[in-house]
């Protein structure tokens, strides 16, 4: 027996982690993104859809994907260090965040990721309405 020998799984469709977060198959180019927020957004022009935030533990950088309600991708972010980027780009688009939801509600590293960005939308001068 090896002790030392890896596990490899070519179709591996979820991988979760001890905390309850999961890294799903992204279409991302690096396959170790976790899908940490999914925001409900709206265009100037009255146009809905989904801003869905990612993290990468590994790279310890942020992606985002911004798609209408039918799932068609419409825009994907540039590989972001910080929260702060992410919200600028957000910002740029022009779009208005109206609802946001935990990717996976029982993790804590999503509540962690709603937290801090929560924080960087204020620092940038985004309010919640009550």
């Amino acid at each position: 027996m090896n002790e030392r020998m890896l596990l490899f799984a070519s179709r591996v469709v979820l991988t979760e982690f001890h905390g309850g977060t999961s890294i799903e198959e992204s279409g991302l180019p690096h396959p170790d993104y976790a899908l940490m927020l999914i925001c409900d957004a709206e265009s100037a022009g009255g146009e809905t859809g989904t801003i869905e935030l990612w993290h990468s533990i590994a790279r310890n950088d942020y992606a985002i994907l911004v798609k209408v309600h039918e799932g068609r991708e419409m825009f994907r972010g540039a590989f972001n260090d910080d929260l702060e980027d992410v919200v600028t780009t957000i910002s740029d688009l022009g779009l208005v965040l109206t609802q946001l939801h935990l990717a996976q509600a029982t993790s804590p590293y999503c509540r962690l990721a709603r937290d801090l960005f929560l924080e960087t939308l204020a620092h940038a001068g985004y309010r919640q309405e009550n």
